[in-house]
């Protein structure tokens, strides 16, 4: 298909689905989304609570470096912002503990340092962290994608808008027109097909007429790993924020793969995603050509081949 079709086509396409809107200010609770062809008000935030959430981002920053620790963004011991500043020994009926940075305490045996000890699975310090306080998945709903390696591109890219539980109330959000959409919603996100939120993280909201502030990651991330934070993504539908440790822990989501769709193990020979492949590698900056080589794949980096993700897919 010839790249101006093309395009007329995946903005047609968007036009009926995409997760993110246009960036025009609209009358708060119009019906400016879709879900399923049906114009439906985009499932975001409050600014009310965006302006708590921002706050609450603020406060545990300022908290961590003032010795104080614990959370004001999520559940305790748990941290959002700041994890690796909390002590890993904490009062487990209070979770009262400390960040080891403050005046007087001053010990500097933050978490980080606790956790050389007795590391989690990943090399970096970062994901050896986030492994160690965040969901562990045993099955994918996205066939050769995997939630695990996925949560770990999310968490570093993706909470500043979106937020840690992806309820679109990052620390960024309040100043963002539109409002990052909340990804959990089930009503929602269940009408939105795998192929839908690969386009949309790898080309970004202007490539296919839709609003600038869903930036591209083509360029940061490889398809691997966006097919990944895709299965994250579908890991977390209507998961509520949680009340208790072990509710974060293990999160359950009511997505049910939809029938026919796009996903890692398919997209080779998929003639959908061929097409928006076409798209995807002539609009990102520096990529494209005669050949539209790109999207490759390299061993490492969190991510491993869609034929070598042994998660079971759950039906």
């Amino acid at each position: 298909m010839k790249k101006d079709n093309l395009k007329i086509y995946l903005v047609a396409m968007a036009s009926l689905g995409m997760v993110w809107g246009s960036s025009t200010a609209f009358a708060a609770g119009e019906k400016r989304c879709t879900a399923g062809g049906v114009k439906v008000e985009c499932p975001t935030q409050s600014d009310k609570d965006l302006n708590a959430a921002a706050k609450n981002f603020e406060k545990e920053a300022n908290d961590m470096g003032a010795g104080k620790g614990g959370s004001t963004y999520g559940v305790a011991p748990f941290d959002y912002l700041t994890g690796v500043g909390k002590r890993a020994k904490v009062d487990a009926k209070t979770y009262k503990t400390s960040s080891g940075y403050g005046a007087d305490d001053g010990s500097a045996r933050t978490e980080l340092w606790d956790r050389v000890k007795n590391p989690a699975q990943g090399a970096a310090l970062y994901d050896q962290w986030t492994n160690n306080w965040s969901p562990k998945f045993d099955a994918t709903l996205v066939a050769g994608a995997d939630p695990n390696q996925g949560k770990t591109w999310y968490y570093s890219y993706c909470i500043a808008c979106h937020g840690w539980m992806m309820h679109g109330d990052g620390p960024s959000a309040i100043d963002l027109n539109p409002r990052p959409r909340t990804l959990t919603r089930g009503d929602y996100m269940q009408k939105k097909t795998n192929l839908e939120l690969f386009a949309i993280i790898k080309g970004g909201g202007e490539v296919l007429a839709l609003s600038s502030s869903m930036p591209n990651w083509g360029n940061v991330l490889m398809d691997q790993d966006i097919w990944n934070v895709v299965a994250f993504i579908r890991a977390m539908q209507d998961v509520k924020p949680p009340k208790s440790v072990e509710e974060y822990l293990n999160p359950k989501s009511t997505f049910k793969p939809i029938k026919g769709d796009v996903d890692a193990l398919n997209a080779a020979t998929h003639p959908d995603f061929k097409e928006l492949q076409e798209l995807m590698e002539s609009e990102l900056a520096g990529r494209g050509g005669a050949e539209l080589i790109g999207g490759g794949y390299v061993e490492g980096g969190n991510r491993d081949k869609a034929s070598n993700v042994t998660l079971k897919v759950k039906n």
